[in-house]
């Protein structure tokens, strides 16, 4: 009779390894079983799963999850990874008693994260510290935007409505000449950005709002069905971030997981105005590339959420904080 429980750590982003380390690492390694897949080739999970599958693309997997995970008798599937398209999958998992984990208990909830502008909109509805943004989709939108931003707030920028704040996010600037995008693509001429997207053939959604120039950061946590389990904030400075078990933006994360109903280990940034007040940048659920750096306070994120999700009792180490850390990269061989 298995004494131990089959988990299955489906696609995720740059962090996968460090998901699977995690519990690795922690004292339910004797009670779980853990599979992995990606639908690349990926060498370091090989190396610290207990079983590594080559799975399809992940808009195209969920059915083959759902029933690799049933032959397997898997109890818990994860998802790091546009999660979206295995959540419509809820209730049959359910049905052979799997529990799944995707950053929210619903498709509406990650619809609603994932769209920038509602997600503003509803933290706005709440009275909790949102970022003020205009909505645009065409080049005439986005003209009328930008003038009436830069009226109200000054300095601006541009982020898709859709996606993570990294990608496509810029600094929009009327004095700078149009060759600094190429040294810093986070950063752009006013004039340029509306040229290029007047070429784009079918408008792409984007927020024109408040460029805020304070300290950003970035809040790692396990959630259970809207409560938080455990949280560690991250400062990300030049060359080295700095971990916080307690911060300012912990009591604004307690009430927006509640608010979604995260589910899972999820991340949550912030940013500094002028002023120092903390604003809610976005909610990502899912974790972090960063996250596995928490783990050097005392705190380990992930198996705080499979110990709560599978009833399994978990010996912490000594909480720290602060705590400086330096990233390192690791390099594997590919054959």
């Amino acid at each position: 009779m298995k004494n131990y429980f089959t988990v299955w750590i489906a696609e995720s982003f740059s962090c996968q390894k460090d998901i699977i380390a995690a519990l690795k690492n922690s004292t339910l390694n004797t009670q779980l079983h853990i599979i992995c897949s990606h639908n690349l080739q990926r060498p370091e999970l090989l190396n610290i799963a207990d079983l590594f599958i080559h799975q399809p693309p992940i808009e195209e997997s969920a059915a083959w999850l759902l029933e690799q995970c049933i032959f397997h008798k898997v109890h818990l599937l994860f998802c790091g990874k546009r999660a979206q398209y295995i959540e419509p999958y809820r209730e049959q998992f359910k049905q052979h008693n799997i529990q799944l984990v995707t950053g929210a208990s619903s498709l509406a909830e990650l619809k609603l994260m994932d769209d920038k502008y509602a997600f503003t909109e509803k933290c706005k509805a709440l009275n909790l510290p949102y970022i003020p943004a205009f909505k645009v989709d065409s080049t005439t939108s986005l003209k009328n935007a930008i003038e009436t931003a830069q009226a109200q707030f000054g300095e601006i920028c541009a982020k898709p409505v859709h996606g993570v704040y990294g990608a496509g996010f810029v600094h929009l600037k009327n004095d700078i000449d149009y060759f600094q995008h190429f040294k810093s693509p986070f950063v752009a001429n006013t004039q340029q950005f509306i040229e290029a997207y007047a070429q784009l053939q079918q408008g792409i959604e984007y927020l024109i709002m408040p460029y805020l120039n304070g300290e950003e950061c970035s809040v790692d946590i396990a959630c259970d069905h809207g409560k938080v389990l455990a949280q560690v904030t991250r400062i990300k400075h030049q060359f080295h971030q700095v971990c916080f078990l307690d911060h300012p933006c912990h009591e604004i994360c307690t009430q927006l997981v509640q608010h979604f109903n995260c589910d899972g280990l999820i991340n949550i940034q912030f940013k500094q105005d002028q002023h120092q007040k903390w604003h809610i940048l976005e909610i990502n659920a899912r974790p972090a590339g960063g996250f596995a750096y928490t783990q050097h306070t005392g705190v380990n994120l992930v198996a705080e959420l499979f110990a709560q999700k599978l009833g399994l009792n978990l010996t912490r180490e000594a909480p720290l904080s602060p705590v400086k850390v330096l990233p390192l990269v690791q390099s594997f061989k590919m054959d």
